[in-house]
């Protein structure tokens, strides 16, 4: 019992580390606008809850945002809440939708739960930043628009990355 909670731990600390380090990857990746990520930091989610279930992708994703906000010193920061906000609204529509694994891949787990991390992060920069300004342009519908489609591609991306792991689990 020790050595299997021993091991779990190891892997929960690995995946933490994996999705910390792949997030600091994305900094040197060229995007349309500076805040933006790929998503490559979800491939550690997508591991922990293909390999290890619904509970490690949980722990793996609260862990990554507290500790990399710790690290860039943006903890309890606009960017923090709307990281951590947006990272666990994705998260739960991925564990709802991996209910359906056997039905669907991962590729679109990824790319429906990036659509929603998005949209999610429009919302609450919405309420935390721009709640009193008028917003209606066409030019923030196009951005909104660019934005979302960006997020399914990175959903893409991450999702055929985690297709081409083959990390499906055994069923007995």
């Amino acid at each position: 019992m020790l050595k299997t909670k021993l091991n779990r731990e190891k892997y929960l600390i690995l995946l933490i580390l994996f999705s910390l380090y792949l997030s600091l990857l994305e900094t040197f990746i060229p995007k349309p606008f500076p805040w933006m990520k790929v998503g490559l930091a979800n491939l550690g989610t997508i591991i922990a809850l293909e390999k290890f279930g619904k509970q490690m992708a949980v722990e793996v994703v609260i862990f990554r945002i507290i500790i990399q906000g710790l690290m860039l010193g943006t903890l309890f920061s606009p960017g923090f809440i709307i990281s951590l906000i947006s990272g666990v609204t994705s998260l739960c529509i991925m564990l709802g939708l991996y209910t359906y694994r056997e039905k669907l891949t991962l590729i679109s787990i990824s790319m429906f739960s990036a659509l929603i991390h998005n949209l999610t992060q429009l919302m609450v920069v919405y309420i935390l930043l721009f709640r009193n300004i008028e917003i209606r342009s066409r030019y923030i519908i196009f951005f909104v628009l660019g934005f979302l489609l960006l997020g399914c591609i990175s959903g893409l991306i991450t999702g055929v990355i985690g297709e081409k792991l083959l990390l499906r689990r055994r069923r007995k």
